[in-house]
């Protein structure tokens, strides 16, 4: 499954993201060529414009019209809706490209010393070059999570 968020949902793009779910966030870009790109690649609109909605279902393209502007909520109608089956941590949040897994020498110096010392696991995204691993932010975003889909 694979998604685009406009403009107003960066928020939960970013969190779609982290759940590993292929989702497309444009921040500058008008509306005609955001439904251009959901037809082309067969992507499902998630937005909070009704206009935008409406225009997406009149051109045959998928869409999902979000009533509230907390990520949370947003969160929740958009796994609830579609069933989705995440695989965490597995996409750059950033620019949502698959993380690859790196070797641990190949981080040095591109993270912090202590995190270097006491991480074995590291993942790179090949688009922006930004570094993952799973220190203690990683157990606050699950909880959190959790919280919201009530796992």
């Amino acid at each position: 499954m694979r998604f685009t968020a406009d403009r107003m949902l960066g928020k939960l793009a970013k969190k779609l993201r982290l759940l590993g779910i292929d989702t497309e966030y444009f921040k500058n870009v008008d509306e005609e060529a955001i439904l251009k790109f959901c037809k082309e690649e067969g992507r499902i609109l998630l937005t909070r414009d009704k206009e935008l909605y409406e225009r997406a279902l009149k051109n045959s393209i998928e869409a999902f019209l979000l009533k509230s502007d907390d990520w949370r909520s947003q969160l929740k109608a958009v796994h609830d809706k579609f069933r989705i089956h995440d695989k965490p941590y597995t996409r750059c949040s950033i620019c949502n490209a698959p993380l690859v897994k790196v070797e641990k020498e190949a981080v040095k110096g591109k993270v912090p010393e202590y995190v270097y010392l006491t991480q074995d696991e590291f993942y790179e995204c090949p688009k922006c070059h930004r570094i993952y691993w799973r220190g203690t932010h990683v157990e606050h975003m699950e909880e959190e999570l959790r919280r919201v889909l009530k796992r």
